[in-house]
């Protein structure tokens, strides 16, 4: 999450949305862990929403777009 030596978030959130993808993917496919994939989305899905109501959400999707 490094661009040479300055720190960035534009893949972080890329990578979040993948593993919340992932995850729901996982719970679907096994239903013996959806029980398990259920909480983690509900987890995942809280933090994804306080990143949604920030302005470091803008943010980096404006950068990564350059």
């Amino acid at each position: 999450m490094l661009s040479e030596t300055m720190p960035v978030l534009s893949r972080a959130i890329i990578d979040f949305e993948k593993f919340m993808t992932t995850l729901e993917a996982t719970g679907e496919d096994n239903p013996v862990l959806k029980p398990w994939t259920d909480i983690g989305v509900k987890w995942a899905t809280k933090y994804y929403k306080q990143m949604d109501d920030t302005n470091v959400y803008v943010v980096t999707m404006c950068k990564s777009f350059n």
